[in-house]
């Protein structure tokens, strides 16, 4: 499997999809404790899924959506 990122790319969706993963976590926790709505389990959940995805693809070195767009 041919590693299509540049380091800096790498670096960058790294701490952008740890970041994501973070917030989403805070946020799920604050709607568990009530101080949300219950619609924001779903933004809650995007986060967190956006961000499992950027680190899955820095940690493979792949970009996951140059097949889609047609990179």
């Amino acid at each position: 499997m041919e590693c299509n990122l540049e380091p800096a790319d790498r670096t960058l969706r790294m701490t952008a999809g740890v970041f994501l993963v973070l917030a989403g976590l805070l946020l799920l926790i604050l709607c568990y404790l009530g101080l949300f709505e219950t619609w924001w389990y779903i933004v809650a959940s995007a986060l967190a899924l956006g961000g499992i995805g950027a680190v899955l693809s820095a940690a493979a070195g792949k970009c996951m959506l140059r097949k889609a767009i047609g990179i």
